[in-house]
């Protein structure tokens, strides 16, 4: 074959080829470096606090004097009579549960007298005993300022 001695150089590639891969190269190295700047913890800021981070800050002092201050306001409610004795009864029950239940992490707003004495919640058991015959009494008249002590007194030892 005519021509099978005759050497042929190599092809030369024209120049762009060249800086089309060099600049290929430099925007992936680019995509890398700003994916991993803009990820980096320190960059983003940090989220607000939310409603239940404010409530876990919250001081067993703060809950206390929360529960104290709803205590108060029913004795207030029931001497300006916007408050009947019953109403007094039921109210300051929902406040004593409700203080056990956040302070405990134990539901106890729907349990009965029987399910309360299941527990070991002992001192809610006594302050709801003495509140049910003002709540759920017949025609029973029960001091509304004594129940009103009894709650303080439970709201105020409770460990």
């Amino acid at each position: 074959m005519p021509g099978d001695s005759e050497f042929f150089p190599p092809v030369q590639y024209l120049p762009w080829w060249g800086i089309i891969g060099f600049v290929l190269l430099v925007v992936i190295v680019g995509w890398y470096v700003f994916l991993f700047l803009s990820t980096r913890a320190g960059r983003v800021p940090p989220p607000p606090p939310t409603e239940a981070a404010q409530w876990l800050s919250r001081t067993t002092e703060t809950v206390r004097m929360e529960y104290l201050q709803l205590i108060d306001q029913t004795r207030r409610a029931h001497a300006s009579g916007a408050m009947d004795s019953r109403e007094a009864h039921h109210q300051l029950s929902q406040i004593v549960r409700s203080f056990v239940a956040e302070r405990e992490g134990q539901q106890t707003m729907q349990m009965t007298l029987k399910d309360l004495r299941a527990t070991r919640f002992t001192p809610l058991t006594k302050a709801v005993e003495k509140l049910y015959p003002g709540a759920f009494g017949a025609g029973t008249v029960a001091s509304v300022d004594k129940a009103v002590d009894e709650a303080k007194r439970l709201v105020s030892r409770w460990h």
